[in-house]
């Protein structure tokens, strides 16, 4: 025979609770996987082969209390009541006096149907970290609150006696970036896998200036501030940065809506700096903060003027603006057959083309054509001493026609053939943030 250990722990399964479970059969899933350490009294969960977070847990208060072996979750519960084994009055979940706390993980151990062992919260939270229970695995209950939401019936349980710290199986249990802790998800920061460590992408980017947007066509995430953009896609090692195209080791993975990376993605396609102290487990990270904060940010084309490429410089690339393509003036007029200065008295980018000649402030007053107020604002951007204007305006003056793909991420403008080109080199005493290049 084998031997069935009695708790002093005994979960009562009220028969609305019964009712609930026979009416909603909970599905089996393989993706989560729990393993418990009686050992350092910890738990961890890896979902997919990724190490989520270890926990903190109490255990039996005799090694053969809390049975070791492969178990399944087989009852979920919310609130579960309690009797004590001696007898007396049915406690019903979620008051002082339950220790079973606001969550119940039924496991299958022994044979049992999973009202005998169990994970759950406590009322006790100074018991959490030793060995104190009759068999059951305590949690704080924050983090058994947490735990039941990924936890489906079926989960794969695991309960082991080695002397091994589970939390030493991540790499990093800290990280700061330029000295400050992001603000991750709870248990959901840093995430191990084998040797590499996986960063949630959009905490540690955004407060640096980066936007970060979510291509849903493409299954793609577009991660971008002045300097440069970066395109990665979940399952994909193929990495683009502005328009060049890298293949990595490993592959980023959605995990709660957010996009994980491998950790020197950001040294080799962010150019972050990393260091780690010795013994330490933090991974220190430092970058640059964008003074943009996002609102502009680098968006490649590929632009054409009449048929032909128009071969922008990496530092004169298209920019965006929300809605808006910012384009660098001097090229862009060049191209279109304008005369363009820098009228240093009125500080305004001034172009001229055939009838009209247009004066743009840079400290962002009205623009005017000919000495009239124009509808279209310009959005006049300085970035490295260069001047940018919205595509919009430009085409309100030239007259244009253009052809925007943000799908294939070109431009394609067609300008009248009788335009001539007529172009001014400007002094490069100019050449400041005062008198910006054009």
């Amino acid at each position: 025979m084998i031997p069935i250990l009695k708790p002093r722990l005994i979960l009562i399964l009220t028969a609305l609770q019964l009712a609930f479970l026979l009416m909603y059969p909970q599905g089996a899933l393989t993706e989560p996987r729990v393993l418990i350490n009686k050992g350092t009294n910890q738990l961890a969960l890896f979902e997919n082969g990724y190490l989520l977070d270890v926990f903190p847990v109490a255990t039996g208060r005799q090694p053969q209390f809390t049975p070791e072996g492969d178990w399944r979750v087989v009852v979920k519960l919310v609130y579960p009541a309690w009797r004590h084994p001696d007898g007396g009055p049915l406690i019903p979940g979620g008051v002082p006096e339950n220790p079973l706390g606001p969550r119940w993980l039924g496991i299958n151990a022994l044979g049992t149907g999973g009202s005998s062992y169990g994970v759950h919260g406590n009322n006790a939270p100074y018991s959490i970290g030793t060995y104190a229970s009759s068999g059951c695995i305590r949690m704080y209950n924050e983090d058994i609150v947490w735990l039941y939401e990924r936890i489906p019936v079926g989960t794969e349980v695991e309960i082991v006696n080695i002397d091994q710290d589970l939390s030493a199986l991540k790499k990093y249990n800290n990280v700061t970036v330029n000295g400050m802790a992001p603000e991750f998800p709870p248990h959901l920061g840093p995430v191990q896998a084998g040797e590499v460590t996986y960063l949630p992408l959009r905490q540690i980017a955004s407060p640096l200036g980066y936007r970060l947007d979510w291509d849903d066509s493409a299954g793609a995430l577009l991660v971008a501030n002045i300097e440069r953009e970066v395109l990665i896609r979940p399952g994909s090692r193929a990495v683009t940065v502005n328009t060049k195209t890298y293949e990595a080791s490993d592959a980023p993975f959605l995990l709660d809506n957010m996009i994980y990376v491998p950790d020197y993605y950001l040294r080799n396609f962010f150019e972050f700096e990393q260091s780690s102290e010795e013994g330490s487990r933090t991974l220190a990270l430092k970058a640059p903060i964008d003074p943009n904060k996002g609102q502009v940010v680098r968006y490649n084309l590929a632009v054409q003027f009449n048929g032909k490429p128009l071969n922008l410089p990496e530092s004169l690339a298209t920019l965006k603006d929300g809605q808006n393509l910012l384009v660098p003036v001097r090229p862009f007029c060049t191209a279109a057959g304008a005369t363009v200065s820098w009228n240093d008295d009125a500080k305004a980018v001034e172009i001229k083309i055939k009838d009209k000649q247009v004066s743009i402030p840079v400290n962002g007053d009205p623009s005017k054509i000919n000495g009239v107020v124009a509808e279209t604002p310009a959005n006049i951007f300085i970035h490295n001493d260069t001047s940018y204007l919205s595509l919009g305006f430009l085409q309100n003056i030239f007259g244009f026609n253009s052809e925007y793909s943000e799908q294939s991420r070109t431009l394609k403008i067609s300008t009248s053939k009788n335009a001539q080109v007529v172009f001014r080199l400007l002094p490069l005493a100019q050449l400041s943030l005062k008198t910006p290049e054009l």
